[in-house]
């Protein structure tokens, strides 16, 4: 079972933990009904991992001891960052979740031509996101929580993935080559992966991409959704990479 904790709750020096996040205790005490002597793992998103032993569980402080420090076996031996175009509905919520698990370090939610969504603020949406990502590291053992970044627009997005050594970018364009194509050969340490809205990228944005030497990919010869894309993009780069 684990937890995840900020930084500043963990005294390693003391060899103590004190929970105080309200949500947290609530999952120990109220779900999960914990209590004196049960042990759980805790995570501090920075990458450190802790086999704690609970000492005490009042109503507005968690206490653990730690027993031993773990060693991460969740390191991903590559930096990604994905560019999704924002779906319809709730299938943002799916793509952060299924992202994590599969290894993405960055998600960066982006508007393009054909972005559906007509929302001003998207403030309360970032921090729902950040909430899904910070339950999926917990569940899928990563220790190092994924940076949820706030949306931005196309133009944006394409300057921000200018540093990375690859830029794949999946778009429904005959010309282009298979993604394992685009791969093959290619020992990158960071890679931006674009995945466009139902409909696909305009053909200015492809236009964009092109001039800015964007890897042109193809994910296969169907049409996949927009949330089935990211999937697909993030398997594959697992599988090529070993990770």
């Amino acid at each position: 079972m684990r937890f995840y904790i900020s930084p500043d709750s963990i005294t390693p020096l003391k060899n103590t933990i004190e929970i105080k996040d309200k949500t947290e205790i609530h999952h120990i005490r109220d779900v999960m009904r914990l209590k004196k002597g049960d042990v759980v793992n805790i995570f501090d998103g920075k990458g450190s991992e802790f086999l704690c032993s609970i000492e005490d569980v009042r109503r507005d402080v968690v206490t653990m001891e730690i027993k031993e420090a773990l060693v991460s076996r969740s390191n991903i031996p590559l930096n990604i960052t994905l560019y999704q175009a924002i779906p319809k509905k709730a299938k943002m919520d799916f793509i952060v979740e299924k992202a994590v698990e599969l290894g993405v370090n960055r998600i960066v939610p982006i508007v393009t031509d054909r972005t559906v969504p007509d929302i001003k603020d998207f403030t309360g949406k970032t921090e729902r996101w950040k909430r899904i990502g910070m339950a999926s590291s917990k569940q899928c053992g990563r220790t190092i929580l994924p940076v949820i970044s706030d949306v931005i627009y196309f133009n944006s997005a394409l300057i921000d993935s200018k540093q990375k050594d690859l830029v794949i970018f999946a778009s429904l364009d005959k010309e282009n080559k298979l993604l394992k194509n685009v791969l093959r050969g290619l020992t990158p340490k960071t890679i931006a992966v674009f995945i466009g809205p139902e409909g696909d990228f305009s053909p200015k944005e492809i236009s964009m991409a092109k001039e800015n030497n964007c890897s042109m990919c193809s994910l296969g010869c169907l049409v996949l959704r927009s949330e089935t894309a990211a999937m697909c993009v993030m398997s594959c780069l697992g599988y090529e990479y070993g990770f």
